[in-house]
């Protein structure tokens, strides 16, 4: 297959697996508390719960694909259905209890794992260098921009209790539709095996996974806590916010990054954080329309110079499962400290917002710090297909 056609068929599929993914990050626990009337710590810890067995099962298939490449395909075939018969479950098996909440759930995460590893794994791939890399993250940013976009414009017009199952199954359909069309570059590109000992092993540098953690779970409470904000702040509705907030994520792909080297890009992401960690809280106090579009600028940006590294510095399906994984935990630890935060509440007191502000900053600079060192002392020495 000819890189272009690889390229946007590689596209086309992220842009399909974000639509379950953006819509279960952002929207389900709103749509569970404000909704359906779930109390928050529960939604908070279905959340966690879910992305928890998301990461473990990103491990588990990593580490099967690294010995048995051959059944990626039917594997991620598998998974994206899984995945979409079960998403409009996660929200619409609320009035069953938590019992089917947690069963939809988990039926859910663990089939996108299945579907979102062999893809992520493609990058190393399709990036032969550093610089190809960065273009496919920029790829990967408009995808998950536009994805956002379709459903925060969803969630604007089918906001309500008595139409949002017709938003997550049409969002289930389009995700399991377009999601066939990587399914030929599993098929046409497979992975090597890898060899099974010490010096193959999948891996990370484990500062640059720890400083990834702490800046997502401080950025990412954040996102979400902008759709919990107190009925007295001058802000938009929820659709509006994800709106918002998506643009924010979507223009960090034209930003010009100069990243020659691993170390440089270690260094401009700690950099990057180190920034979000004073912005972040200001912003939280402004308020208004700019705080969901700068927050998303903020989201964006430290994704996309994230994913750019990753090929090189994971090894084989492996690494890319663990950075997954520990995304994912990171992501159900940000949605449980922001239902913590709630305290019960459908939107922040003064005092939960102040708590919500500081665990951003503090995150934000303890990110920037590890990744600092990361850049200074890691031996960083893996190539652009781990190989």
């Amino acid at each position: 297959m000819r890189p272009a056609r690889a390229h946007g068929a590689y596209y086309a599929a992220h842009v399909a697996k974000s639509l379950l993914w953006t819509a279960s990050d952002l929207v389900t626990i709103y749509a569970l508390v404000s909704l359906y009337g779930v109390d928050p710590a529960l939604a908070g810890w279905l959340f966690l719960i879910g992305l928890a067995a998301n990461a473990g099962a990103d491990f588990a298939v990593g580490a099967w694909l690294d010995r048995r490449p051959g059944g990626t395909p039917r594997l991620a075939a598998g998974g994206m259905l899984v995945a979409a018969l079960a998403f409009p479950l996660t929200v619409l098996a609320a009035p069953f209890g938590w019992s089917a909440l947690l069963t939809a759930t988990l039926a859910f995460r663990l089939g996108y794992a299945a579907y979102d590893v062999p893809h992520n794994a493609l990058l190393s791939r399709l990036a032969a260098d550093l610089p190809a890399a960065t273009r496919l993250s920029r790829g990967r940013t408009l995808g998950s921009g536009a994805a956002a976009a379709l459903v925060g414009t969803g969630l604007h017009l089918l906001g309500d209790r008595a139409s949002i199952p017709w938003l997550l199954g049409g969002l289930a359909v389009a995700a399991l539709i377009g999601g066939a069309a990587v399914l030929p570059l599993l098929i046409r590109m497979p992975a090597p095996p890898g060899r099974g000992d010490a010096e193959d092993a999948p891996g990370l540098p484990w500062r640059f996974l720890a400083g990834s953690v702490a800046g997502i779970v401080a950025l990412a409470a954040l996102g979400k806590g902008v759709m919990h904000l107190p009925p007295t702040t001058v802000s938009p509705d929820a659709g509006t916010m994800l709106v918002l907030l998506t643009a924010g994520r979507t223009v960090t792909a034209l930003v010009p990054l100069a990243m020659p080297d691993p170390r440089q890009g270690l260094r401009l992401l700690a950099g990057l954080y180190a920034g979000a960690a004073l912005a972040g809280p200001a912003l939280l106090a402004v308020g208004g329309m700019a705080l969901p579009f700068l927050l998303g600028t903020m989201l964006g940006v430290t994704n996309l110079v994230g994913w750019a590294l990753l090929p090189r510095l994971a090894r084989g399906a492996g690494g890319y499962a663990r950075y997954t994984m520990v995304s994912k935990l990171a992501l159900g630890a940000a949605g449980l400290a922001m239902t913590a935060a709630l305290a019960g509440q459908s939107s922040f007191t003064v005092t939960g917002l102040m708590i919500l502000s500081g665990g951003t900053a503090a995150g934000c600079l303890f990110a920037a710090l590890l990744l600092l060192v990361a850049a200074l002392t890691s031996r960083l020495t893996h190539g652009a297909t781990g190989r």
